[in-house]
């Protein structure tokens, strides 16, 4: 009878420690990005996927097959590639900006791949897009907000956004009619913090590159470059 206690027990903590595991936030990685002098620029050509460098992330999901990411020379810029393959995953840097002094998100990307599908995008069954960014923010009593800055495949013009149940997605550009080229964005952060509805004094705590087509199935590759928060 003892014996059966304490393996029910041993059960009972493994369990324990398994729980505690799923719960864990993969993007508290406890080396954040902070504000220095001048513009944080969050790629360069140090970057390895295979060993990643600390306050980098990559969270996959269950029984999805990861994003593939990699650094390479495209149009002889160094770039992020990402390349999906009914795959998702967010590859991720923890932050922690104050919005207030870095407002200005900027980057160049370049769809080579978009996502080809019949199943609704604005759908969580057709919730898929070559390329977005993966953003939380918290304020200064902790609560956070997330959101998604994408790359739409037929619908929406830039500006607009993607609401799915109450999740919120911007669209910086977009479209079959832009695929093949390199185009320049910027958002202003505290902007968009307010639009998705939050409160409060933003710190940005975690910013990712997010490239799936898991949901409705399918291939997509896109490139990310200068991916920069400044001032202005």
């Amino acid at each position: 009878m003892k014996w059966l206690l304490i393996c029910g027990l041993l059960v009972l903590a493994v369990a324990a420690v398994g729980y505690r595991a799923l719960q864990s936030d993969v993007f508290d990685t406890g080396s954040p990005l902070r504000v220095g002098e001048g513009p944080l620029v969050l790629l360069d050509e140090t970057l390895s996927i295979d060993e990643l460098p600390q306050g980098w992330a990559h969270r996959s999901f269950f029984r999805i097959t990861p994003t593939d990411y990699k650094m390479v020379e495209e149009d002889n810029r160094q770039a992020l590639q990402c390349t999906s393959n009914s795959s998702g995953s967010i590859l991720a840097r923890e932050m922690d900006v104050p919005v207030e002094t870095l407002p200005v998100l900027s980057w160049n990307w370049k769809i080579t791949h978009p996502i080809n599908s019949e199943v609704d995008e604005d759908t969580k069954e057709g919730d898929d897009h070559p390329a977005r960014f993966f953003l939380r923010f918290e304020n200064e009593a902790r609560e956070k907000i997330h959101t998604e800055i994408i790359w739409s495949n037929q619908k929406y013009l830039p500006g607009e956004y993607k609401i799915i149940g109450d999740f919120y997605h911007l669209v910086a550009n977009g479209l079959d009619v832009n695929v093949g080229s390199w185009h320049s964005e910027s958002i202003h952060l505290g902007k968009l913090y307010k639009d998705i509805g939050g409160t409060g004094i933003p710190t940005l705590k975690v910013l990712g590159f997010f490239c799936d087509s898991d949901n409705a199935g399918g291939q997509s590759k896109a490139f990310f470059n200068d991916v920069t928060l400044s001032a202005n």
